[in-house]
C-alpha cells in the first residue's frame, strides 16, 4: 500500500469580518438550489440602495425577500378600488435590480384589513354591508389587480394567510362569514389566472408538526384542493419557535406527507426566540443552542426535495417583532444581533449551506469501507481501498487549506493549528466518485 506522510503547519487565519466575506448565505444557497431569504419591514425603506450595513446584509445573504406588511390589504388598498403601490413597487424594483426572488405576502387574511372592509363587521359578525357577490367581486379585484401588476416579478404568493383555528376548524373572518369556506378556493383560482407561472401557497402558524389537529386539518384541506383541481403549489410553515423546543422529526414527517400528494412545504417566517432571563443567565449556551436549531432547520430543507425555501421573519434583532409580541419576555430570535453582527446561528446556517454546496453535484459515499477517516490528536488519517487521486481540506468560507493530487491509498495530515472548529474533507477516488465529509475539531 502506498502511503504519503504530510506535515502541514496551518497558521491561524484571521476570521473575516462580515464586510470582507464574499461567501455568504446566498452564495452557497444558490449552489444548493435553495432559496434562503428574509422578511423586510419599514426599516428597508430608509436603508435600501444606500450601501448601509442593513442594505449590504440583504444584498449578500438573501436570494428571496418578502415584505412584512407592505402588501397587506390595509396598506395596498386603503380605500376601495384605490391602490397604493408606492412601497411594494420599491421592494419589487430593488429585487429585480439585485436579481432576487420575491414572496408576495399576503393577498387574503382575516387581519390587517382596511376600515372600509372591517365596516362589514359589527362586534365580529357580518352586518349586511356586503353581499356574497359584492365581497367576492372586491376580493377578486384586489387579487387580480395586485398579481397582474407583479406578473413575472413575484415568484411566490401567500394567497391566503392563517385560515385555520387551533382545533382545525376554519377561522371566522369576514371572508369566511360572507363568502363561505370556498373563498379560499376562489382566491387561488383568481391568483393563478392573473399569473399562471407564480407559485401559490396557503400559509399558517402552528401547522408544522405532523399529527396536531390544526396540522391535520390543513393537510386534509390542501389534499381536497388538489382533488378539486384548485391550483395550489404549497403550504407555508411559519415556524415561530422557542429555542430548544422544536420537534424536527414531526416537521420532517409532515413535509414528507405533503410530498406524497405533490405539494411543497416551505419555511416562510422562521424565528427562534430566547427567553430574556435565560439569555441573561448564560447567553453563550442559549446562542449555541439557537445556532444548532437553525442548522437543523436548514437540514430539513436539504433532506426534502419539496422544501427548498427557508425565510426568516426579519434578519436583525434590532427590528424583530418578537419583543413587542411577547411583552418583552423573549428576544434575540434572528441571525444578526442589534448591531448587525452575525450570531452563531448565522455561522451554523453558513456551515450547512457550504457543506451542501460541496456535495450538490457530487456522488456522496457514506460507506466507511470505501473511505475511512480517523482523528488521533492533531492528526487526520485518511485511507481507502481505492486510490485517492485528489484530497482537499476547506474551511467554512470555502478557502482551500490543503490540496494533494497524488494517487495514494493513505494520507496522514498533521494539523498544528486549526483555523476554525469545522473543516471539510473532499476526496476524489480513482473511480471518479467524490466523498465529502465534515470534520469537527473539539
Amino acid at each position: 500500500m502506498k502511503k504519503q506522510l504530510l506535515l502541514i503547519a496551518l497558521s491561524i487565519y484571521p476570521l473575516l469580518t462580515y464586510s470582507q466575506t464574499q461567501q455568504s448565505l446566498s452564495f452557497y444557497a444558490e449552489k444548493c438550489s435553495i432559496n434562503v431569504g428574509a422578511a423586510v419591514g419599514s426599516a428597508f425603506y430608509s436603508n435600501y440602495n444606500t450601501n448601509s450595513t442593513y442594505d449590504l446584509i440583504i444584498k449578500r445573504n438573501f436570494n428571496i425577500l418578502v415584505p412584512e406588511n407592505e402588501m397587506k390589504f390595509a396598506v395596498i388598498e386603503p380605500t376601495q378600488g384605490n391602490f397604493d403601490f408606492s412601497k411594494s413597487d420599491q421592494l419589487v424594483n430593488y429585487a429585480v435590480a439585485n436579481r432576487k426572488s420575491l414572496r408576495g405576502h399576503t393577498l387574503c387574511w382575516h387581519s390587517r384589513n382596511p376600515a372600509w372592509i372591517e365596516a362589514g363587521l359589527t362586534n365580529g359578525i357580518a352586518n349586511g354591508t356586503f353581499t356574497r357577490t359584492s365581497l367576492m367581486s372586491i376580493l377578486k379585484n384586489h387579487i387580480t389587480t395586485i398579481v397582474t401588476r407583479y406578473k413575472g416579478k413575484i415568484q411566490h404568493w401567500d394567497v391566503v394567510n392563517e385560515a385555520f383555528n387551533t382545533d382545525g376548524t376554519l377561522r371566522t373572518s369576514i371572508w369566511q362569514q360572507v363568502i363561505g369556506n370556498e373563498y379560499i378556493d376562489s382566491a387561488f383560482v383568481w391568483a393563478n389566472r392573473a399569473d399562471p407561472a407564480a407559485k401559490l401557497y396557503l400559509n399558517d402558524f402552528s401547522v408544522e408538526n405532523y399529527g396536531s389537529a390544526k396540522s391535520n386539518a390543513l393537510f386534509n384541506y390542501v389534499k381536497g384542493m388538489k382533488n378539486r383541481n384548485i391550483p395550489i403549489n404549497g403550504v407555508g410553515f411559519q415556524c415561530h419557535f422557542i429555542v430548544n423546543n422544536i420537534q424536527y422529526s414531526k416537521i420532517d414527517q409532515n413535509i414528507k406527507a405533503y410530498a406524497s400528494i405533490g405539494v411543497e412545504a416551505i419555511i416562510t417566517e422562521l424565528d427562534i426566540r430566547i427567553k430574556k432571563t435565560d439569555y441573561e443567565t448564560d447567553s453563550a449556551t442559549q446562542l449555541a443552542t439557537q445556532a444548532e436549531n437553525y442548522r437543523q432547520m436548514i437540514l430539513l430543507c436539504f433532506n426534502n426535495s419539496n422544501c427548498k425555501t427557508i425565510v426568516t421573519w426579519g434578519f436583525t434583532d434590532l427590528y424583530s417583532w418578537i419583543p413587542n409580541f411577547t411583552s418583552n419576555v423573549y428576544d434575540y430570535s434572528l441571525i444578526f444581533d442589534r448591531s448587525y453582527n452575525p450570531k452563531p446561528a448565522y455561522s451554523s446556517m453558513l456551515n450547512e449551506l457550504y457543506l451542501g454546496s460541496l456535495s450538490a453535484n457530487n456522488s456522496i459515499i457514506n460507506d466507511n469501507s470505501t473511505l475511512r477517516v480517523k482523528e488521533i490528536g492533531n492528526k487526520i488519517i485518511i485511507n481507502s481501498d481505492m486510490d485517492m487521486i485528489r484530497c482537499q481540506l476547506f474551511d467554512i468560507h470555502g478557502r482551500l487549506l490543503f490540496n494533494s493530487s497524488s494517487s495514494v491509498k493513505e494520507i496522514e495530515i498533521t494539523l498544528n493549528k486549526m483555523p476554525l472548529s469545522l473543516i471539510v474533507l473532499r476526496v476524489q477516488l480513482s473511480n471518479e466518485q467524490v466523498v465529502v465529509r465534515k470534520i469537527i475539531k473539539q
